[in-house]
């Protein structure tokens, strides 16, 4: 990946990058009333025989208004059908050891590896240091991380529920946030990307901003498993496979859909969850359930997005 500076040493031909100055982070994978993950925009909340039920209902294969472009030799000039991810070793889910999270994570990158829809994008996996704080927005919110981007794709952590709040996702799960080009050359972080005054390359035509990087980030202040069916995706534990595939679709423009309903009582007490079997895929607004395999729908999401990808570079 051919990063640069923040300094004015940091150019490419012509013209110098700068960071934009940006504390804010999108909201991917934000929180309603625990212990549902849904994107707000698109949850609706009602109150029936007193108790409270959040609906959340996304139609289609739904994704994000900025993807990544194939061939972008902005971001770098390795193998232009691939992206490079980095997982950082300094911050892990509380209870799983270094061991287990690799494998997580490289299971979930492999589950994506495996969908085959033409000549489509492929993610491979980056050497990172183990005492090296990853996260570029973690670092701009000061909690750590590094100054620069590491990949593509960055797996910057399990990071405490204050850093959540700051990001702008408070009580949530999880969240990926990213990194995108703006005109002037400057890259929008996070929440910036909403903001309808700022204007976003598109050199490829494809009517969506370019994205030049993704952070993913984890709430550890919730319980996480790795190979405790029993367990996992209970009301008190997630299962990390199950997020970081769910994570990593958002990674790969992929937005949520599917319907759920989440009841609470009257005091914001969790009582159901109720998922319409034809929406039980990974994308799921409210996914809260042991999920380590793509459904067609979200197989049909990421071939629409990639199974183009290479046409024109043969």
């Amino acid at each position: 990946m051919a990063h640069r500076s923040t300094s004015e040493k940091a150019r490419r031909p012509g013209r110098r990058r700068r960071w934009a100055a940006g504390l804010g982070a999108a909201v991917l994978a934000a929180c309603v009333p625990w212990p549902a993950q849904a994107s707000m925009t698109k949850t609706r909340l009602f109150e029936k025989d007193g108790q409270l039920v959040v609906v959340s209902q996304d139609v289609g294969n739904q994704a994000f208004a900025y993807q990544w472009v194939e061939h972008d030799l902005r971001r770098h000039a390795e193998d232009p059908l691939t992206l490079y991810y980095r997982i950082d070793q300094t911050e892990l889910p509380p209870g799983v050891s270094w061991a287990d999270t690799e494998a997580a994570i490289d299971a979930a990158a492999a589950t994506f590896n495996q969908v085959t829809c033409g000549r489509t994008v492929k993610l491979e996996r980056l050497p990172s240091d183990p005492g090296q704080n990853l996260g570029f927005i973690q670092h701009q919110l000061g909690y750590g991380g590094s100054d620069l981007p590491q990949a593509d794709i960055t797996f910057a952590g399990w990071l405490p529920a204050e850093f959540m709040a700051a990001a702008g996702v408070p009580g949530s799960f999880a969240v990926a946030l990213p990194l995108v080009w703006q005109t002037d050359d400057t890259l929008a972080l996070g929440i910036e990307v909403l903001d309808p005054a700022r204007e976003f390359t598109d050199v490829n035509l494809d009517r969506k901003h370019d994205l030049y990087a993704t952070e993913i980030y984890f709430n550890r202040d919730w319980n996480y498993v790795v190979d405790n069916p029993d367990l996992a995706n209970t009301l008190f534990y997630i299962d990390v496979q199950s997020i970081v595939l769910h994570e990593l679709g958002h990674a790969l423009g992929m937005d949520h859909f599917g319907r759920t309903e989440v009841i609470l009582d009257e005091n914001g007490n969790f009582v159901d969850l109720i998922i319409n079997p034809n929406s039980a895929n990974l994308m799921n607004t409210n996914n809260y359930m042991l999920k380590r395999d793509l459904s067609g729908s979200d197989t049909a999401s990421f071939c629409q997005l990639y199974g183009n990808w290479g046409k024109n570079l043969r």
